[in-house]
């Protein structure tokens, strides 16, 4: 018993009871709370780099990029909206509206319904130069007697299917399409093959368009070449 006493008296008097005593506190609170304090940082610095690249890789997509667009009618009686898929050309969503643009001029530029006259001649002039126009109307004008108002008048229909287009160019593309005339009784009266070289502006196209901002395609020249008569 005086034996413990006596050491218990030298070892707080050498001071070393506190160190000890130090020691106990710090392996017993300090280091917990330092592991933890690390593990926690760590944990903040890897979710902050993870989000980083999430972040990163998500700026890159998506990849295919939903646009919109309007059309402007006279009226909104009988108007509907037909949606069209702009991914015809791969990779290259410009081209692939452009696309759609050209196939929808020629159709109504080769097309023939008496019916159907005053808007095909509308939607020529909004999507031509002048002079292209001018050639349009001088093709159609009665004085013609190529004309479709004068070959088929009101007893015959043209309808015109795009069988190809190769772009030369992002302004110039070449155009086979197939055009059949049928009168009234289902006769064919016209079956040919035509070539179509077309010179274009377009617009670019942007993802964020201001809504009712108007997509522009002018046709600047329009050249065709008949290729085959399958009636002859």
């Amino acid at each position: 018993m005086e034996y413990n006493s006596k050491f218990l008296k030298d070892y707080v008097e050498s001071g070393q009871y506190f160190a000890d005593a130090k020691r106990w506190y710090e392996f017993k609170y300090i280091h917990p709370f330092s592991q933890r304090s690390f593990v926690i940082i760590l944990t903040i610095m890897i979710c902050t780099v993870f989000l980083g690249l999430a972040t990163n890789i998500y700026k890159l997509l998506p990849i295919i990029v939903e646009l919109k667009y309007s059309v402007n009618a006279k009226t909104t009686a009988n108007t509907s909206a037909k949606i069209i898929r702009a991914d015809q050309i791969k990779d290259n969503i410009e081209l692939s509206v452009t696309d759609i643009m050209v196939r929808n001029y020629v159709i109504n530029n080769e097309n023939y319904d008496y019916s159907k006259l005053e808007k095909q001649f509308t939607v020529a002039k909004n999507n031509s130069t002048r002079l292209v126009f001018r050639r349009f109307y001088e093709y159609m004008n009665i004085d013609n007697p190529l004309s479709p108002v004068m070959l088929y008048q009101k007893n015959a229909t043209k309808t015109s299917t795009i069988l190809s287009t190769n772009y030369l160019n992002n302004n110039k593309v070449v155009v086979k399409f197939n055009t059949v005339a049928k009168n009234d009784s289902g006769e064919i009266l016209a079956d040919q093959v035509w070539q179509a070289t077309i010179d274009f502006e377009t617009d670019k196209i942007e993802a964020n368009l201001p809504s009712g901002k108007r997509f522009n395609f002018i046709v600047t020249d329009y050249q065709l070449k008949l290729l085959e008569d399958n009636k002859k």
